[in-house]
Parts: structure tokens; C-alpha cells; sequence
């Protein structure tokens, strides 16, 4: 349920791990399940579903068309109510 980890998604970005998981503290995986696993001497990981894959894919292409990081908060994080 949950195949890629963050070093995936990185590589497949081209970026790194702690880009991915800023992008996820951004918002931008809003909607995209994902959970963590470990604990052992690797440490905690974060696994991510599938649909992580083609959000990571679409977050590149935006961004190579020239779309900045509030434009990409605007489309996928949730509206924050005040």
C-alpha cells in the first residue's frame, strides 16, 4: 500500500530528501496518503502511497514551466481558514 520512500521520490525528482519533505510540510502532497515505518538502527521512514509518484512528476513539470512555490501551495495545499 505504500511501495516508495522519500529517497525514491527524491531521485525521481531530482532533488533531495529534505526537498520532498518540505514539499510535504508545505502541502503540497495534500491528499496523497503516506506513513511512517521503522524505529530500528536505520531510523524512521516515510513511505509513500503511489499516488505520490505522479504528484512528485506533476511538482516537476510545473516547476520547469516556471510555476514558483506559492503558485504551487495556491493549487494543491488546503486553504487555511483564519
Amino acid at each position: 500500500m505504500f511501495p516508495h520512500t522519500t529517497e525514491f521520490l527524491a531521485k525521481l525528482a531530482n532533488v533531495s530528501p529534505a526537498t520532498i519533505l518540505e514539499w510535504r510540510r508545505l502541502g503540497l502532497f495534500e491528499g496523497v496518503a503516506s506513513t511512517k515505518q521503522g524505529g530500528d538502527r536505520r531510523g524512521v521512514r516515510r513511505l509513500w502511497a503511489p499516488e505520490a509518484v505522479e504528484r512528485v512528476r506533476e511538482i516537476v513539470r510545473l516547476k520547469a514551466e516556471g510555476y514558483d512555490t506559492q503558485t504551487l501551495i495556491d493549487r494543491y495545499a488546503p486553504k487555511r481558514r483564519g
